[in-house]
């Protein structure tokens, strides 16, 4: 089942404001303005990440190298979809419900939802009138212009995301971190869940972004990228949100 819907119409005319509510899912949505960003890292960067991780870890080497992109303007979700926002979904279309739908570790109403892949992400977003992000798309709404490495800023500070160091073992509800929001007003970039992108990663697998919960410092960077193991079923740790783009 689609439910398009006229973004135009909801703008109405003038400047698109920085902020729009999805009239399916009511998601609200912030504005990424057109214009130039920095996507992926330098091998110096690169460098420095290996000297924080302790390590040589060939999966950040994916991220290089730094190239200048331009997108056009679109509204992104400001939180990752929810157990709440899925339900409907999923009351509406009779689509397939989650691994574990009734679960009280993973199934609050705010946390986000898990256990789910790319068919079901696409099939959400298409019922919602919107889309997956691109990697692009999640990565500039996650680190802006500035080149940070975290949605927050260039240093990583605990309490900020919900990884590792957080010790928390599982999902959190997705408007907890306010001093963590992307410079454009997203809630857990970094941390939480991987996120569900459109595009290719190693081998031709779906990347995800941001990191999850039992990810350290190093792995919940906005520029970082990963793929799960299983893409139809997905994982405790892998959620998505969705982009709605404006037509020139």
């Amino acid at each position: 089942m689609e439910n398009g819907w006229d973004i135009n119409a909801e703008l109405g005319s003038g400047s698109p404001p920085d902020t729009i509510i999805c009239p399916i899912d009511k998601a609200e949505m912030v504005l990424v303005p057109k214009g130039e960003f920095t996507m992926g890292i330098t091998k110096e960067e690169l460098r420095h990440v290996f000297l924080r991780d302790g390590r040589v870890n060939q999966v950040f080497a994916t991220e290089l190298p730094a190239r200048r992109g331009h997108l056009e303007a679109y509204y992104i979700d400001r939180h990752p979809v929810t157990n709440r926002q899925y339900n409907i979904f999923l009351k509406e279309t009779g689509h397939r419900a989650p691994y574990f739908a009734n679960h009280p570790v993973w199934r609050k109403s705010m946390q986000p939802v898990v256990f789910v892949g790319w068919d079901d992400a696409r099939a959400y977003a298409t019922w919602a009138g919107k889309s997956l992000p691109t990697e692009a798309q999640w990565e500039k709404a996650g680190r802006g212009t500035d080149r940070r490495f975290w949605a927050w800023g260039h240093d990583f500070i605990i309490g900020r995301c919900n990884s590792r160091e957080l010790g928390l073992g599982t999902t959190s509800e997705v408007d907890l971190f306010h001093t963590g929001m992307s410079p454009y007003g997203c809630y857990d970039m970094c941390g939480n869940v991987w996120e569900m992108c459109e595009g290719q990663w190693q081998g031709g697998s779906f990347p995800m972004r941001g990191g999850c919960f039992l990810g350290s410092a190093t792995f919940v960077r906005v520029t970082c990228r990963w793929s799960p193991e299983d893409p139809v079923n997905g994982a405790p740790w892998l959620g998505f949100r969705c982009v709605k783009e404006i037509p020139l």
